[in-house]
């Protein structure tokens, strides 16, 4: 027999394993990213993944655990935050140090080496940034792939991939259009010169992609439709019902 509270215990201490076992991967691709590949190649691309692009994709995955396999109050054990707040930036933090030792002149050039000082800092920001991936990208896949089956069975409508769907397309959108346009502007600027491109309109904004800007508008028309589609349909059974029940 299972002891009172033994199969929370074990779906925790599961988690828990889940969890290092992500940060692990992780850190062997930014170790990889780092002390194998070409440093310049492909404009830098290999340490701004190692900052940004790991450690937010394993933050995402390591908070969908979270969500789903940690029980309603979604009590997170001590070795989760241990593994993601210590574990997983230190460790890409190493590797960062490792890079610098092999391509010193990558790194400082011309700069002051106080400029290092940002790497940390933009590591802690690529697991924070791993929130926004979860709620646009994990989540709304982890949704449909659980309604999928339902669908099939007969447990849920087909109307209810909508939400993840959207979600989803918006996390595409913002995705695909920040590589489609340099603004040249930060904060709100940056955000009017993003809607200038979008609609076609002058602005300060250079087309870095042009495919990718049709890409953004095709979703958002698609999302537009998904929307509207429903919305009338609904409104126009609501009014034929009125016409039903005044006759």
């Amino acid at each position: 027999m299972t002891a009172p509270g033994g199969t929370v215990q074990e779906d925790r201490r599961a988690a828990v394993r889940l969890v290092a076992a992500i940060v692990v991967v992780a850190l062997a691709v930014n170790w990889m990213l780092l002390a194998v590949l070409d440093l310049e190649d492909n404009d830098g691309a290999a340490p701004i993944i190692a900052m940004f692009g790991v450690p937010a994709l394993a933050s995402a995955l390591v908070i969908q655990i979270i969500m789903t396999r940690l029980g309603e109050r979604k009590n997170v054990p001590a070795p989760v935050l241990w593994l993601m707040l210590a574990v997983l930036p230190l460790g890409t933090l190493l590797g960062f140090v490792v890079a610098i030792l092999r391509e010193p002149d990558y790194f400082i050039g011309d700069e002051s080496p106080w400029m290092l000082v940002w790497v940390p800092i933009f590591i802690c920001v690529g697991v924070l940034l791993g929130a926004l991936v979860w709620f646009f990208f994990v989540f709304p896949i982890a949704g449909l792939i659980r309604l999928v089956p339902m669908i099939r069975r007969g447990e849920a409508a087909p109307t209810a991939m909508i939400m993840p769907l959207i979600f989803l397309s918006l996390g595409v959108v913002s995705v695909v259009g920040g590589l489609s346009v340099s603004s040249g502007e930060i904060g709100r600027r940056a955000e009017a010169q993003l809607i200038a491109a979008f609609f076609g309109l002058p602005g300060t904004y250079e087309v870095v992609w042009e495919p990718g800007l049709w890409i953004v508008r095709a979703i958002v028309l698609a999302i537009v439709l998904a929307v509207a589609i429903p919305a009338v349909a609904d409104k126009r059974r609501r009014g034929r019902r009125a016409v039903v029940g005044a006759a």
